[in-house]
């Protein structure tokens, strides 16, 4: 059984917390050798399109809490627009013997060397995000939202930056940023969600119950 649910328009306090909790995570621990800086979220859209949930069991079920096993797939339209600072290393000079015999200078063979690596400014843009896998997914009015990915869930990804037209980096680059997110997914997205799940319920939990008839009942009576 499979059930489909509205995607919300998200507030822009969510997206602001989301993208804080998402810098911590992608800063945490060892980043590539390349990356000369902390990573930024810069932009973050959570789409419009919802993922799809397909029930296999439900173990416990109340006015409070609810948990099940679920089939999570995805093929959204959200994105993640991220920056950094990548550090270009200078060219190495060749160890093959100068053959040339004085009559080409360095510059006419194309190759330029550095005296010191070279730190450039880069911007990086996630979109096409496929996932599929088992989920097992808590809600609790109390503790918010647990969730835990059973297998790698990413399938795929576009990964587009300021180098696409260097195939060479384009390819390090997609490769890099899918081991991250899969590293990601395992370790800091349930942890993310639960925290933003706690704050929502607690806001949710804070509204004041209208007490007594709406208003239109009441404008009736005073008539």
């Amino acid at each position: 059984m499979s059930f489909n649910f509205k995607w919300p328009t998200f507030s822009a306090e969510f997206h602001a917390d989301a993208a804080r909790m998402l810098d911590g995570a992608l800063n945490r621990g060892q980043k590539p050798k390349v990356i000369a800086d902390d990573i930024r979220v810069r932009e973050l859209g959570m789409g419009t399109i919802p993922p799809e949930l397909e029930i296999l069991e439900i173990g416990d079920l109340s006015t409070d809490r609810f948990r099940g096993i679920f089939r999570l797939t995805y093929a959204g339209d959200a994105h993640l627009v991220l920056s950094t600072k990548v550090q270009a290393n200078p060219l190495a000079p060749s160890s093959r013997p100068d053959t040339s015999l004085g009559i080409f200078p360095e510059s006419d063979r194309g190759i330029l060397f550095a005296a010191a690596p070279l730190i450039v400014p880069m911007q990086l843009r996630l979109s096409a995000v496929r996932l599929r896998a088992i989920v097992v997914l808590v809600v609790s009015r109390q503790k918010g939202i647990t969730l835990v990915f059973k297998n790698d869930p990413l399938e795929s990804v576009d990964v587009s930056s300021t180098f696409d037209s260097v195939a060479v980096i384009q390819k390090y680059l997609q490769s890099e940023i899918e081991g991250q997110l899969r590293e990601m997914f395992r370790e800091d997205l349930p942890g993310i969600i639960h925290r933003l799940s706690q704050k929502w319920l607690s806001g949710e939990s804070k509204r004041p119950l209208r007490r007594g008839p709406p208003p239109s009942v009441l404008s009736k009576r005073n008539k």
